[in-house]
């Protein structure tokens, strides 16, 4: 940089300090010139390698000679994000600020400015299951049979997928009683919490501040039988401490950031926030505005995207403005890469607090829908209660994509997280005619993964259908295992005919489909070994 081009900065630089308030800022550097390290785990590496998602910029690590030569000058680094090769820094001196701007390494500062949250407050599993599942299903889920079975759960559970081997962040204000609630004991028996950290703080202790984390996680990873049976019970989880419930600053969006660049080096598959960034009532010039939801323009939205960009489902609470004077969607569910999910009540109806779209670009938002209102979750008192908000059909859908994810890889189909996005909203109720309030509708995640399914060639050649289409008797040619069966299902996902097999046989005649209406239909087979799915 020249001199004349040096003096034109300082100057722009001193007029902006001139309005800034507060002592939190973000130095951007100008290059990476002095680094070369991928600042990822190997499992990180071997997801994306295995995804074909491409190594850049963004995954070298800040230059360690850039910062240690900013912390010279009395800056306390808070976060480095090698997202946008810049750190966080408290410094209390202007005067310091100053020279900072003038290294020759320092591309641009900008302030933290205040602004507001929506705070969305208010062993052997697989037997175990099986055997308490012996009862009617709605038993052993007790009240929360519901709010998994409205949107296609119970039928993914049934075939044996609870979200293993999938590892999901949650983003909170605080987990309160995780440690020691008996809800969540399946969760710790089988070393299913792997990873916890507390970004206000910059340490370990997640398990204290908020029970609202709590509640959060208890939708996708409680496990009670007859009481309280989460989406996703036997994934992985990493906690994180993202909010802080005794501030108003947009220091959270900071924190929420830097977690998501954490979970994208450990290597998650899914992230679910249950927050939101809007108006802060008492500091209005630094307010978000509706015209700030366009995707690109807040922190958070962008750390949001960028971690969909590594592979990351990012899963989002619309937020709960739907009566307020906000009344859309906040920061980050206007990502174009984030899924907003809204709520609806018991019978599938939107809840009236539920934040409306679109963003203001004009997409569809919320992308979809899942049960909002009279959620259960884990009580503080080791009993469950009843919650509203978008903060619980979030992980509802979070859970489940879980499970989706595992069940389509266990067929050896290979997805990324905007393909999921892409089952989830296919399969919803309003995908043709999708609408402001309800998004593409309320998904159905077991037709997700029929649909995902449909005709792959790894199974086309293993059950033949004949003659097809058919009138009212067909064939099916394949090799059938004794004590199975064979389902049918229309294309919302209901079983409309199951049919047993006896013996062990190659051949199957169906003539008692006649009472069913014309149509497209898909046929189910699950034996020990592969499920096969076909039109």
């Amino acid at each position: 940089m020249d001199l004349k081009n040096k003096f034109l900065s300082i100057i722009l630089f001193i007029s902006f300090l001139s309005y800034a308030d507060g002592s939190l800022w973000w130095i951007y550097f100008s290059d990476k010139s002095c680094s070369n390290k991928i600042a990822l785990s190997q499992k990180s590496i071997e997801k994306r390698n295995k995804k074909n998602i491409p190594f850049d910029f963004h995954d070298i690590s800040v230059c360690e000679d850039y910062i240690d030569e900013i912390k010279k000058y009395g800056a306390d680094v808070r976060f480095v994000s090698r997202w946008l090769n810049a750190i966080s820094v408290e410094v209390d001196s202007e005067t310091i600020l100053e020279i900072i701007g003038m290294l020759d390494f320092v591309h641009k500062i900008e302030p933290l400015k205040k602004k507001s949250r929506i705070k969305f407050k208010e062993n052997d599993f697989w037997d175990n299951y099986k055997s308490s599942f012996s009862k009617r299903k709605s038993s052993i889920y007790g009240p929360s049979f519901n709010q998994i079975e409205m949107i296609g759960g119970v039928q993914l559970h049934e075939n044996g997928y609870f979200g293993d081997n999938i590892s999901v962040a949650v983003f909170d204000a605080g987990f309160t009683g995780v440690d020691i609630l008996p809800v969540f004991n399946n969760l710790w028996d089988n070393n299913k919490i792997i990873f916890t950290h507390d970004l206000i703080n910059n340490n370990q202790n997640v398990f204290d501040y908020s029970q609202h984390g709590t509640m959060v996680l208890s939708v996708m990873g409680g496990y009670m039988v007859d009481s309280l049976i989460g989406a996703a019970p036997m994934a992985n989880y990493l906690l994180f401490r993202t909010e802080d419930s005794e501030s108003e600053t947009i220091v959270e969006e900071d924190y929420w950031a830097a977690a998501a660049e954490l979970a994208d080096s450990i290597g998650v598959d899914i992230i679910n926030s249950s927050l939101g960034y809007t108006i802060m009532y008492d500091d209005t010039i630094n307010s978000h505005t509706y015209s700030d939801m366009d995707g690109n323009t807040t922190i958070i939205t962008k750390a949001a995207d960028r971690a969909a960009s590594r592979g990351i489902l990012v899963v989002n609470s619309a937020g709960n403005s739907g009566l307020n004077s906000w009344y859309y969607i906040g920061a980050p569910a206007d990502g174009d890469s984030v899924l907003a999910v809204g709520a609806v009540d018991y019978l599938g109806n939107i809840a009236s607090f539920s934040s409306r779209g679109p963003s203001f670009d004009g997409r569809i938002k919320p992308n979809v829908c899942a049960k909002g209102m009279s959620v259960v979750v884990a009580d503080q008192d080791s009993s469950i209660r009843y919650a509203n908000g978008t903060s619980f059909s979030a992980p509802l859908v979070s859970g489940l994509s879980a499970c989706l994810w595992q069940a389509i890889l266990s067929n050896n189909i290979d997805v990324s997280n905007m393909d999921i996005i892409s089952l989830i909203q296919e399969s919803s109720s309003l995908f043709s005619n999708p609408n402001d309030s309800l998004g593409y509708g309320i998904p159905n995640f077991y037709l997700s993964f029929l649909n995902s399914s449909i005709d792959s060639p790894n199974y086309e050649s293993q059950i033949n259908i004949f003659p097809n289409p058919f009138d009212n008797l067909f064939h099916l040619n394949g090799c059938f295992e004794e004590n199975t069966q064979i389902n049918f299902y229309d294309l919302n996902g209901k079983l409309v005919y199951s049919k047993a097999v006896i013996q062990t046989t190659d051949f199957i005649v169906v003539d008692d489909f006649d009472k069913f209406r014309p149509g497209l239909y898909l046929l189910n087979y699950k034996d020990y070994n592969q499920i096969i799915i076909k039109k």
